[in-house]
């Protein structure tokens, strides 16, 4: 008796799981379809993103004004060594990324590889930000921001 009743009480809750079942039914084929549709629409605007992040390499590369000569030139008239700095005879290379945008302007500068000291990365990003718009780099007849990496030596003499 006590099996029947255990089998009569699994047929109903099997039942009553299945009619709930029923009633919570997936969605028709239609709106997965638009939800596909959402998904490549939100693939095609991060891919969009994509495209507008800094090219690492263009076919014409941006150019500080007056070429690489001019560049030296600036930096060497623009640094001002921390007199801290001086005093404790801290030295190093500071390697700055930055990005040339479209227009030429400096952006997004930061410190890919420290001196080994705050001041001297801190000096190299300054000269950097304060930098005049380059010649902007080239794609396809288009101008595109360009990620640029420039090392700045501090050495003392």
């Amino acid at each position: 008796m006590k099996k029947l009743a255990l089998i009569l009480m699994a047929a109903i809750t099997c039942m009553a799981c299945t009619k709930q079942a029923e009633k919570q039914q997936t969605t028709p084929i239609e709106e997965v379809v638009v939800v596909e549709e959402t998904v490549v629409d939100e693939a095609d605007d991060i891919a969009t993103e994509a495209l507008e992040e800094a090219l690492p390499v263009a076919e014409q590369m941006p150019e500080f004004p007056g070429g690489m000569g001019e560049l030296m030139k600036y930096l060497g008239e623009n640094i001002q060594y921390p007199t801290k700095a001086q005093d404790n005879h801290w030295e190093g290379v500071a390697v700055c990324q930055f990005v040339v945008e479209k227009d030429g302007s400096i952006n997004e500068a930061k410190i890919l590889k420290s001196s080994g000291h705050e001041l001297l990365d801190a000096e190299a990003l300054r000269v950097i930000l304060n930098m005049p718009k380059w010649t902007a780099g080239m794609q396809n007849g288009d101008s595109v921001r360009v990620k640029f990496a420039l090392p700045i030596s501090f050495k003392l003499q």
